[in-house]
């Protein structure tokens, strides 16, 4: 009995799913783009705890399998330009859950992620990813989103640039002081490790103002776990957060790492309402008059801005105002993406710029002749420092341009229309007009646009001076990104987003990276490390070959062998 009730409930869901993929694929064909069928759609909660015991499925023969690949929000970091190259810059993956258009066409990315009008939402199972600790800037909408980013954008003032770039040169002299004197060998999961626990370093003293970044390894009364060890574990087990942050079960029920997940989010939780509340109730160093005034951490500007608008809530009639300022979960919300995406990015970059160099020596050594030119050896205040350097940097940012662009840290992003909204598309039979119905999603391949052929010949090429350009006036290099506009004929290049809601703390990232990049390469030469017998050649083809195949995403760009590929820093 209880076995027929089974399959009748299985059948009847299977006959559901069939009638919804068909409607579906009904909808998607009038698109007049190629379709891809997927079984699952990777928007699917349930799906995402099961995906793992599929992994057998792209082994299946004559193709079957290729579905798989599709079923995971990161899919366009494995698959690079090769959907691109056999289905063109549009078509839709379509599934029994819904229809997503996935483009790489930039009057398409113009449309949906830069119209000025909220004509366009993401997707609630994308926003809300992060929200574990409040809602932030990432994962609101129209006023709500402008609300807190008048409040977050303050604390990412040219003071907190310029104690980004000091924190970040005094640690990496710090992780300096660790080589040997001559040359150390690493493994990619090697300089992984390293640039993990420097970025936390830095975000410990420029997010939180811990004055001695040692104190953050100590356990102070009232917490189980440091700042350091809380922080740490969440950023390297963030998907599981996500996926298991509300799961109310038992302790003893939970494995280990569960356990120890929930304890890291309950003391991160309580760390952060510690620190807030120590500014807010340090009235000497807040007034409204001087809110905004030398900030000591990005925390602090943050919360004096916030008291700043919440004052003036109090002293503006409700019923003409909306309320301005950030509740405190919000407020939380806001420093842990902050905390995530000042993690990953300098991270993720660098574990892949080191090896791009050691595979690139001529490259390296244009980035070299550019920070002796522009740096002395000479004991100095770092953070007055950025004033006169960082601006002179243009080689180190295209660098890490270049890198973001091989190996971006972006999954598929997804919008869908409030509206029936219209939109261009080129299609296999040239420019059509399509309206896009509200639950249709528009995904945006930024893997793929960043591999076009319309960046040249070189596209899938290594080459940072594709973002070199001279001034006419100056003579000076200068940085030069494709910005959408226009006639939307040149590349698309989004490692940071594009249009109002791009990040804010792109610039956060760039002179921390930029100043990592000054400390390592002037003391320091990038070599690849070459296996036992190796010649330069295949030692070249097997690292090059990790870089380009064995990218996976895991909030941002990771790599499957760590192991399988190194360099070595080598004294000049």
């Amino acid at each position: 009995m209880l076995t027929a009730l089974l399959l009748t409930s299985l059948a009847l869901l299977t006959s559901i799913r069939l009638t919804k993929w068909v409607r579906n694929y009904i909808s998607a064909r009038s698109l007049d783009l190629p379709v891809v069928l997927v079984p699952v759609s990777f928007n699917e909660p349930l799906w995402m705890l099961f995906r793992p015991l599929f992994a057998w499925v792209p082994r299946l023969p004559l193709n079957l399998g290729a579905w798989y690949l599709y079923t995971t929000m990161g899919w366009p970091t494995e698959d690079g330009a090769r959907s691109v190259r056999l289905y063109g810059e549009n078509f839709v993956l379509c599934s029994p859950a819904d229809n997503i258009l996935v483009t790489s066409e930039p009057a398409v990315v113009d449309k949906v992620w830069t119209e000025p009008r909220d004509l366009w939402r993401m997707l609630e199972s994308q926003s809300q990813l992060f929200t574990f600790f409040g809602q932030n800037v990432t994962s609101t909408a129209g006023a709500e989103w402008k609300r807190h980013r008048k409040v977050t954008v303050q604390a990412f003032g040219e003071r907190t640039m310029s104690q980004v770039w000091g924190e970040a040169r005094r640690q990496t002299r710090a992780l300096k002081a660790t080589l040997p004197e001559r040359e150390q060998a690493l493994s990619l999961g090697g300089v992984r490790s390293s640039f993990d626990v420097l970025a936390m370093q830095v975000l410990g003293r420029v997010l939180f103002g811990q004055e001695k970044t040692s104190g953050l390894d100590q356990v102070p009364a009232g917490h189980t776990m440091s700042l350091m060890e809380s922080m740490g574990f969440i950023m390297q087990h963030v998907l599981l957060t996500v996926v298991f942050n509300s799961l109310r079960a038992p302790d003893l029920l939970l494995p280990g790492v569960l356990r120890k997940l929930k304890t890291s989010v309950k003391e991160l939780r309580l760390y952060m309402e510690e620190l807030v509340a120590h500014v807010q109730a340090d009235k000497p160093s807040f007034s409204v008059d001087n809110a905004r005034a030398r900030p000591t951490s990005l925390l602090q500007a943050m919360v004096h801005a916030n008291e700043a608008e919440k004052h003036t809530d109090m002293t503006i009639d409700s019923k003409e105002r909306q309320r301005s300022h950030l509740t405190s979960s919000e407020l939380y919300g806001n420093i842990f993406v902050f905390q995530l995406g000042g993690f990953e990015t300098t991270a993720s970059t660098l574990t892949f710029a080191l090896p791009f160099l050691a595979l690139h020596p001529d490259i390296q050594s244009w980035i070299f002749d550019e920070i002796s030119q522009n740096t002395t050896k000479q004991a100095g205040d770092d953070d007055k420092d950025y004033t006169t350097t960082y601006p002179h940097l243009p080689r180190t940012l295209a660098l890490m341009h270049e890198t973001l662009r091989l190996a971006s840290p972006s999954p598929l992003f997804l919008k869908t229309p409030l509206v029936p909204t219209p939109i261009n598309v080129t299609t296999p039979s040239g420019l059509r007009r399509i309206t896009i119905a509200p639950g249709t999603l528009v995904g945006m391949n930024q893997y793929a646009a960043h591999l076009s052929p319309r960046w040249g010949a070189d596209a899938e090429s290594f080459d940072p001076r594709r973002f070199i350009r001279v001034d006419q006036a100056t003579g000076r290099e200068k940085l030069e990104v494709p910005k959408l506009g226009a006639d939307n004929k040149g590349p698309v290049y989004a490692p940071w987003m594009v249009g109002p809601r791009a990040c804010p703390a792109r610039k956060f990232s760039q002179v921390e990276f930029c100043a990592i990049m000054v400390e390592l390469l002037a003391e320091w030469r990038v070599e690849l490390l070459k296996g036992d017998g190796e010649s330069e050649g295949q030692a070249r083809e097997r690292v090059g070959k990790v870089l380009r195949e064995e990218k996976y995403f895991n909030i941002g760009a990771h790599l499957k062998r760590p192991e399988a590929a190194g360099v070595r820093l080598v004294r000049r």
